[in-house]
């Protein structure tokens, strides 16, 4: 999959209206021209800063595509607070990302921005890490997080060395931008469940059916396959940065 550099931009954008409305409507809250009006202005903020990330080259750039989302939100924390609407009291509703967020509007991840944007600002970091790995020790290249049997461990550490990631095993606190997740391992739920609020998941399985579709999906799986699609094929469904 081919994932250009402006992606991030034009599907974070896409998402905004979107992501605002939905939450807003979650919670109860009309949106009237007031709202109206700080959606289509926080978009175009998002719009403007994005612009200018794509402009510094990835080594100077001192925000995320995603901490850029946040503060495009202030236009819609603003309005909320013109209107009188009460936020929510603390400890009874989302966390509060950022700081300044009385409304809890920050999204905790781009997963919540729908899949194109999630695989863009996967690819992001991705490209990110593999220009800083060029300044620096190449053990900063991107990592793949792997949960698979021993008899796959070797032929996936070398399909993703060939592809210029490092690998590590899950559980793993560290950071890693893909994870490979095969079903019939034991901890395969909860590393699926947890791997996928910040990266990329892809699940295996030497017998997965529609059902192991729908659980790991639900879970946060990205791509559900069988062994003999993915193994020997891995680098045709990581993103691919150039």
């Amino acid at each position: 999959m081919q994932i250009e550099s402006g992606d991030v931009r034009r599907s974070f954008v896409d998402a905004y209206p979107r992501y605002v409305a939905s939450l807003l409507a979650s919670r109860g809250i009309e949106v009237d021209d007031v709202l109206g009006d700080a959606i289509v202005e926080g978009a175009s903020v998002l719009d403007g800063l994005l612009a200018t990330l794509e402009s510094v080259d990835p080594v100077d750039q001192v925000s995320s595509p995603l901490e850029l989302f946040r503060e495009a939100l202030r236009p819609v924390d603003r309005a909320l607070t013109l209107l009188g609407v009460p936020p929510p009291q603390s400890g009874s509703g989302p966390p509060r990302v950022a700081p300044w967020d009385r409304y809890a509007l920050s999204p905790g991840s781009s997963q919540v921005l729908g899949p194109r944007a999630q695989e863009a600002h996967i690819a992001w970091g991705l490209r990110k890490a593999q220009t800083l790995a060029r300044y620096h020790d190449p053990t900063e290249a991107p990592a793949i997080g792997l949960l698979v049997p021993d008899r796959d461990l070797a032929g996936l550490v070398a399909e993703a060395e060939a592809a210029h990631y490092r690998t590590v095993i899950l559980p793993n606190d560290g950071d890693f931008a893909v994870a490979v997740v095969c079903a019939d391992e034991s901890d395969a739920v909860s590393s699926v469940r947890e791997a996928s609020k910040r990266a990329r998941v892809i699940v295996y399985g030497r017998s997965v059916d529609d059902l192991d579709q729908i659980r790991f999906t639900s879970l946060g799986a990205t791509l559900v396959l069988d062994a003999g699609v993915l193994l020997g094929r891995l680098v045709d469904y990581l993103p691919v940065v150039t």
